[in-house]
């Protein structure tokens, strides 16, 4: 019995500790001789997204607002910036705490970017149309270029709070271009303002992650989303999935890959840049041709494909002469009808290759698939 009491005696002094160790390891700019292991890298990031997180909130308190966490959206390119030699993922742990903004609740989006870009975040207040920017200064403050021994909004460069909902920035455009020009949000305007509108519009999740690969969300985009969406209704795979072959790129590209799972690593994705020469003799009926979406046939192998073109809608979006709020508009018409594939992708032609052939195959340097499909002009 005497044992056992000193066994457990030893335990919990053990796990005191622990507990101890591990407490410290928040203390902002700990590191090791040979720089902060990964488990104080997580804790110093997600210190700094929870301060962030506080920061935003009390800016929006200051600017008029009372957020409240079922209605906040949050932005960030954390998880992709690397900043003072560290990974920054910790970041979304921090801000999600304090914001109740959660992946599963499509309110904490991950923006694509450089590991070189400097982290950012943007807080956005669904109900009063309020939005925090926040950009950190790449050296953190100071010129040593290590990450700040104390937290301080002067880590962030950029720090600035303004309405951006889409029926207040139509109203107010040419006020809203002269802050723009003060770089209130960094190189990032575009970015924030068409994506937290979309969320808080309604996007659904695979719209949702479409643009965060792409890095905003503008119309080119969306027409990517709309055709993924009309090949998997119309088209389905077969159990090799599909082979994409962009034949006029644009922005679409990016959604295509996300959403159908295919891209050049996995040999299942290919562009062809056109020149004007080159369009010019595609035989009328694929003149618009966009994009070749390949499947293969579970029963006889043979690959199957639709040429793919898109028409545009006609928005009737006002011109205001600044193109973020313009483009906007555009990015809300197209979400409304995004349950609407057909209205806007048309199949133009329906080709079967050759036995043996893959798709491929007619994707190499000088090959022109619709030329081996005979839709060229002689």
């Amino acid at each position: 019995m005497t044992n056992t009491k000193n066994q457990h005696g030893i335990i919990m002094a053990f796990l005191v500790i622990i507990a101890l160790t591990v407490g410290s390891g928040v203390c902002f700019g700990q590191s090791t001789a040979d720089g902060p292991s990964s488990g104080s890298d997580y804790s110093l990031w997600k210190a700094l997204g929870q301060f962030a997180a506080d920061l935003s909130l009390e800016m929006i308190q200051t600017a008029g607002a009372a957020p409240d966490n079922n209605h906040l959206i949050v932005l960030s390119n954390a998880g992709y910036s690397e900043m003072f030699g560290m990974p920054t993922q910790g970041t979304l742990d921090g801000l999600a705490k304090v914001t109740g903004a959660s992946r599963g609740k499509n309110t904490l989006v991950e923006i694509h970017a450089a590991a070189w870009d400097p982290l950012w975040i943007a807080v956005h207040d669904q109900v009063s149309g309020w939005c925090v920017y926040l950009e950190m200064n790449q050296s953190g403050g100071s010129s040593s270029q290590k990450f700040p021994d104390a937290m301080s909004p002067d880590i962030f460069g950029i720090r600035s709070v303004e309405r951006i909902d889409a029926p207040y920035l139509y109203q107010h455009s040419k006020a809203f271009e002269n802050r723009m020009a003060g770089r209130i949000f960094g190189d990032n305007a575009f970015r924030v303002i068409t994506i937290a509108n979309a969320v808080a519009s309604g996007a659904p999740a695979h719209v949702i992650r479409a643009f965060e690969f792409h890095d905003h969300y503008c119309p080119g985009v969306v027409s990517g989303i709309l055709m993924a969406d009309y090949v998997q209704t119309h088209f389905p795979p077969g159990k090799s999935g599909y082979i994409v072959h962009g034949i006029d790129p644009w922005c679409k590209e990016d959604a295509l890959m996300t959403l159908l799972n295919a891209t050049p690593g996995k040999k299942k994705y290919a562009v062809t840049y056109p020149s004007k020469e080159d369009r010019a003799k595609r035989l009328p009926e694929v003149e618009t041709a966009a994009t070749i979406i390949y499947r293969q046939n579970d029963q006889t192998q043979q690959w199957e494909g639709i040429i793919l073109g898109f028409d545009w809608g006609d928005t009737s979006c006002p011109k205001t002469g600044n193109v973020i709020i313009d483009k906007l508009c555009m990015d809300l018409w197209y979400l409304e009808r995004i349950d609407s594939p057909e209205t806007f992708v048309k199949v133009l032609k329906t080709v079967s290759l050759p036995d043996g052939v893959s798709p491929m195959d007619w994707a190499g340097p000088g090959t022109d698939p619709l030329k081996m499909m005979g839709l060229i002009r002689k």
